[in-house]
């Protein structure tokens, strides 16, 4: 049972390393950022490319409203035939704010998923608060869903006090979060469909005869924009946010040659130093989707052929090593001008010598591979062939083990007090037996 429980334990202790990535030492040269935050990473490797900030507790404006669709993506199975009415009590928790919204009216009638493209597409608050108390039976009972969902996803400093992001002090998340949110958003596809919609019709209502045109915030995915030189064609989707103490905020993604980003910008000026209202969070995020698909690449460092260490083997009379390769290739974005030479792997064996028997493809260790100091994946290693056992060498070395164990040690001290005591037995009987015949031998004198 022990060594079954410590064997499950390793286990565990190898998955949770096999799918750890942490952040590299890269940094662009070509551009700095005004963001007060920024992380962007690999979605297929979860590698963090660059970071700023990305622990950083900040507000994200309407960034939440990317856990408002997850949320009710989780609680709603029928979008399209899930017809919310919209409660005119509810509206008006958002007058006098000056906040984004579509314009609904009380009793409007409409799917789930057209207000879902009016949340994400055209950012609107009234949206957010009529999806919030459908699926939550209140908006702050829909609020403990969004917080309870970040504790499910690890977003351990993120805590949402509504659900369309207008400013509050304690409602906050960081870059890293935004991106472990994201990148479990995109899982969905009706999400990332929305998530990408550039133009969206929404049909006529039971209050609104007419159909209205969502256009996107996301204007660096929008060829049309007319913003210049902010449209990226990679780009596939996105969520704006703004508000003046959260500043403008921005989470895409893209995807290029099959590699895909997340990249998240918070805190963007909303002006510059002269005063002029500037849009930095588009120009910012289009910079570093540019340097991570011009500067790097994803391939194979490592692959399950290529031996990659020796492992001393005791109790075989066939070898006196087993070579070991890595049971998964090891594929990473790394620059695109790393030279094979560059990657260095390091193998720590649970046992060293191993003991025979050895099986075809037992793991006996694990190698981390790193770049330029930087750890970049840790796999484990496997035998490349099996190594019988034997009979011989196992006998003498149980012998031998068990005149070294701690068993033994014990038995002979036992063994050794057990006769110190019968020698001390023996010398106290005969003192005592001499002492009475010299008794005897008085009483005889007198």
């Amino acid at each position: 049972m022990v060594k079954k429980s410590i064997s499950l334990i390793i286990s565990i202790f190898l998955v949770c390393l096999v799918f750890t990535t942490p952040a590299l030492a890269y940094k662009p040269s070509t551009f700095t950022l005004t963001a007060e935050g920024c992380l962007i990473a690999n979605v297929d490797t979860d590698a963090v490319i660059y970071e700023k900030n990305a622990d950083e507790k900040l507000y994200p404006a309407s960034l939440t409203k990317i856990m408002t669709a997850v949320v009710v993506l989780d609680e709603c199975d029928d979008l399209e035939n899930t017809i919310l009415t919209c409660n005119q009590d509810t509206l008006n928790l958002l007058l006098g704010t000056d906040s984004s919204v579509f314009n609904l009216v009380g009793g409007e009638q409409l799917p789930a998923l057209e207000l879902l493209y009016i949340l994400l597409v055209h950012s609107a608050n009234d949206a957010a608060n009529t999806l919030a108390e459908h699926f939550g039976g209140t908006i702050p009972g829909f609020v403990d869903k969004m917080n309870a969902k970040a504790k499910e996803l690890g977003m351990t400093n993120t805590h949402y006090m509504n659900p369309h992001g207008l400013h509050d002090e304690e409602h906050y998340t960081t870059p890293r979060d935004m991106y472990t949110l994201t990148k479990y958003a995109l899982k969905n596809e009706t999400f990332k469909k929305i998530f990408g919609t550039v133009r969206h019709t929404v049909p006529a209502t039971n209050m609104n005869p007419k159909t209205r045109i969502l256009a996107t915030t996301v204007f660096i995915q929008d060829p049309n924009t007319s913003l210049p030189n902010t449209y990226y064609r990679p780009v596939d989707g996105g969520k704006t946010g703004y508000t003046d103490p959260a500043g403008r905020c921005l989470v895409t993604y893209a995807e290029e040659d099959g590699i895909t980003y997340v990249c998240v910008v918070m805190k963007c000026p909303v002006k510059n130093d002269a005063g002029v209202k500037v849009r930095y969070e588009f120009a910012e995020t289009k910079q570093l989707y540019e340097w991570v698909f011009n500067e790097f690449e994803y391939r194979e460092v490592f692959d399950t052929a290529t031996p990659v260490d020796e492992c001393n083997v005791e109790l075989s009379t066939d070898t006196d090593a087993v070579a070991v390769v890595l049971k998964n290739p090891v594929n990473a974005v790394v620059p695109k001008e790393a030279e094979p030479s560059s990657f260095k792997i390091e193998v720590e064996f649970f046992k060293n010598p191993a003991e025979a028997p050895i099986t075809l493809g037992q793991e006996l260790g694990t190698a981390t591979i790193k770049y330029a100091g930087e750890t970049i994946g840790t796999v484990p290693v496997v035998a490349i062939t099996a190594v019988e056992k034997s009979g011989m060498l196992a006998f003498v070395k149980t012998i031998t083990d068990f005149f070294g164990s701690s068993v033994f040690a014990i038995a002979v001290l036992i063994i050794v007090l057990i006769i110190l005591a019968l020698v001390l037995y023996i010398i106290i009987i005969n003192h005592n037996r001499k002492k009475r015949r010299r008794n005897r031998r008085r009483v005889k004198i007198k």
